[in-house]
Parts: structure tokens; sequence; C-alpha cells
């Protein structure tokens, strides 16, 4: 069996240089998401699919705002890394 490795388009890599900031704080919003869906988990576990659906949107929107407004430092703690590993 051969498995052929596909490189990522080169747009994408583009943009992962040139947008480092916006990517770090991107995953941060994903993070920051799981970690609000985990904690909010008893309180939707009676719910009806319509407001899982709303809470889970609403859980989107908090996660992106929280991590635009500085998060938790995660976002900083990567780019910190980025450049500490681009300075060796």
């Amino acid at each position: 069996m051969k498995i052929d490795f596909i490189l990522p388009s080169s747009n994408y890599l583009d943009t992962v240089k040139r947008d480092k900031k916006e990517l770090a704080k991107e995953f941060e919003a994903i993070l920051l998401k799981e970690f609000l869906k985990e904690g909010l988990k008893p309180v939707l576990e009676n719910k009806s699919f319509q407001e899982r659906m709303y809470y889970d949107s609403f859980i989107d929107s908090l996660s992106r705002k929280l991590a635009e407004a500085g998060g938790v430092g995660i976002a900083k703690m990567i780019l910190k890394s980025i450049k500490d590993e681009k300075d060796r």
C-alpha cells in the first residue's frame, strides 16, 4: 500500500506565515469553546435540541469574543513560543 503525502496549498502556507497572530487567537477561541462546552455540559443535559443549538452558537460567539479581548493568554504564549523558536 502506497501513501502519498499531499502538501498543503501555497495559499494556506502563505496564510500561516503571514497571520500567526490571527491563527493563535483562533486556536485560543477553539480551546476556550471546548472548555466552555465541557463546563456547561451538566446545564445542557436535559435541554431540547433547539436549546442546545442556541447554546452552542452562544458558546462559539463567546469564545471568539474572549479570544479577541485577550483571552486567557494562550495566544500570547503560542506567539512567544514561535518567537523563541525563531530566535534559536
